[in-house]
């Protein structure tokens, strides 16, 4: 029977749908409570380490995911289980994975999804998911090592086993103390830990969440010591990194951190990316040759099926392009992100001598920066007419500027954007010559500035969705440049006069389904002719949908639009957001 409540006093034996979705929500605020604590714990290989960012990242996609699934069921007039939300919750994880330690709590979230039956997570599901979870996350890395979130999540998995509890509370109970016992331990077993006398930051985070199904399940949090973290993180991880290694892999090679071992063997880079259009044995064809270029390799998948099926990537090595290239024959590469772990964001010019660093940028322009040479502030700008959608970007981040009737106070606008570094989203919006006389401008006056080639508002919030502002400028530019162009997209115009068009006659008034920059189809109805662009799209294929809808679409039309291409498209993720007036009447991004 389905479990509706989830209140202390009623010690419930088993998680509905909503109760699963509570946890996952609760345990979004207590890794955003524990992130500083978490990103302190992980010293190595710099002190501003992000395993706690990294974690809080993930799992917020998961819930994001979850929750949208949850809405699309209840849109539909149904109801959603526990399967379908914990599947739900797997996929995000794995899709928004960042991060060793977050491809790893994708695993733990994946296993949920496959453990649970259709309405209820109870004692003998959560036994069986942390089992499968130590399963997937074992074959998933390349060399697993013990004093890590390995360590953690296995001490968890056996102390649930060993449980003969029925009640879900005693079970959950039994493995997130487990898991607190274990991750005192790992100090005491990786000398990395010990000489920076720390817990293991991945292990701290996998606790967080075994304790958030504790709060949940009892409405109390079970009480954990102070983690000691060092006063001074910069020099301890400074004592550790000159310090050397004893020739034991290091944290992120076990899949919790990385010591500064990988540093030591030269594997410099992080390397993530997603690969679709894949299966299994493909994928494990390229953790083995993830392996021969490098370190911290881990390969893990989300459970789907077919073109749905994604994997999350991520090696530490010397050689990104090769990193790269082996997985092309392998499937579909996207979402790449690339990170220096010697210099994460961008502090020590690449090598290039103190007044090299300080001359380098677009067109040779002095950097700004903020106080002793420390990189500044990094703002996105995106050019999008005020409104739903310029709050859409505003609400993601970004600075807004109206590019006007005719684009001619963007310069101004933009340069009014106080930042150290920009990255420019024209959205479609800009003629080449405005184009043009933006990045004159940017040249003098910023120095550090990329414009990016974004040909419409989807593609826009495509690269706004993967900006990282903890990256160096260009890897941040070359991963949402990436995620423009792997964002197809079209637009509804209204036709302004009677023209011959490559699908035939239009007369003034039709609407006009615009693929790139060719018309794709004529139209008459609003609704019919935006679900006919989207089945159009996708013909060729994907796995999101975004329609952005113009102010000529009020509610009832925009909701007859989603409802009839989620039907059309059930295994497809369509979102639909307010878009307010402009030239278009629609905008249509497929990912």
């Amino acid at each position: 029977m389905t479990q509706e409540s989830t209140h202390v006093e009623d010690r419930p034996s088993t998680l509905d749908a909503h109760g699963l979705l509570l946890w996952a929500r609760r345990s979004v605020e207590m890794l955003a409570l524990h992130r500083e604590e978490i990103n302190a714990l992980n010293v190595f290989p710099v002190p501003d380490s992000d395993t706690g960012t990294n974690l809080l990242y993930t799992m917020r996609a998961a819930v994001d995911r979850a929750e949208g699934e949850d809405a699309w069921i209840t849109e539909g007039g149904g109801t959603a289980g526990a399967r379908e939300i914990a599947v739900a919750l797997g996929h995000g994880a794995v899709h928004g994975a960042r991060g060793n330690s977050g491809v790893i709590l994708s695993q733990v979230l994946r296993a949920v999804g496959e453990a649970a039956t259709f309405t209820v997570v109870d004692a003998s599901t959560y036994r069986r998911a942390l089992r499968t979870a130590v399963t997937l996350v074992d074959h998933a890395l390349s060399d697993p090592v013990e004093g890590t979130i390995v360590t953690v999540l296995r001490e968890a998995a056996s102390a649930a086993g060993r449980s003969s509890a029925h009640s879900l509370v005693e079970v959950a109970r039994a493995a997130a103390d487990a898991g607190a016992e274990a991750l005192d331990r790992t100090t005491a077993q990786l000398p990395a830990l010990r000489r920076a006398g720390v817990v293991d930051a991945g292990g701290r985070g996998l606790l967080v969440l075994l304790d958030a199904m504790v709060e949940v399940l009892t409405g109390q949090t079970p009480e954990r010591p102070e983690y000691f973290t060092p006063s001074e993180p910069a020099a301890a991880a400074a004592a550790v990194a000159a310090s050397g290694g004893d020739g034991r892999p290091g944290g992120a090679g076990a899949g919790g951190t990385c010591d500064a071992e990988d540093v030591e063997r030269g594997t410099r880079y992080e390397v993530m990316y997603s690969l679709t259009h894949s299966d299994d044995a493909r994928a494990d064809e390229l953790r083995s040759a993830l392996r021969m270029l490098g370190d911290s390799v881990v390969v893990v998948g989300d459970g789907g099926s077919d073109v749905n099926a994604r994997w999350a990537v991520h090696v530490h090595t010397d050689d990104i392009g090769s990193a790269i290239e082996t997985a092309l024959p392998l499937g579909r590469v996207t979402e790449i992100r690339v990170t220096d772990m010697l210099d994460p964001i961008g502090n020590s010019g690449r090598g290039e001598s103190a007044d090299d660093a300080a001359g380098a940028g677009v067109g040779g322009g002095a950097r700004r920066g903020g106080p002793g040479g420390e990189p500044g502030v990094r703002r996105v700008v995106a050019i999008v007419p005020d409104g739903p959608l310029a709050e859409l970007f505003a609400g993601a981040g970004a600075a807004t500027v109206d590019p006007g009737e005719n684009g001619a106070g963007v310069v101004d606008a933009v340069l009014a954007v106080e930042a150290d570094e920009l990255l420019v989203l024209p959205n479609g919006e800009l003629s080449r010559d405005r184009i043009s006389a933006l990045d004159a401008a940017l040249r003098d006056a910023v120095g550090h500035a990329l414009i990016l080639p974004t040909g419409s508002v989807v593609q826009g919030l495509a690269a706004l969705a993967v900006h990282d502002p903890t990256t160096t400028l260009s890897l941040d530019g070359f991963s949402m440049a990436d995620a423009a162009a792997g964002t197809r997209h079209a637009h509804l115009a209204r036709a302004e006069q009677d023209a011959l068009t490559l699908v035939g006659r239009c007369a003034a008034g039709d609407l006009l389904g615009v693929v790139g920059h060719d018309v794709a189809l004529i139209g008459t109805d609003a609704v019919e002719a935006v679900c006919a662009l989207v089945d159009r799209m996708l013909s060729a294929g994907g796995e999101l949908v975004t329609v952005l809808f113009g102010d000529e679409y009020d509610e009832a039309a925009t909701e007859s639009a989603l409802s009839r291409l989620r039907s059309a498209h059930p295994d497809i993720e369509v979102v639909g957001y307010a878009a307010g007036p402009g030239r278009a009447l629609a905008h249509v991004g497929v990912e």
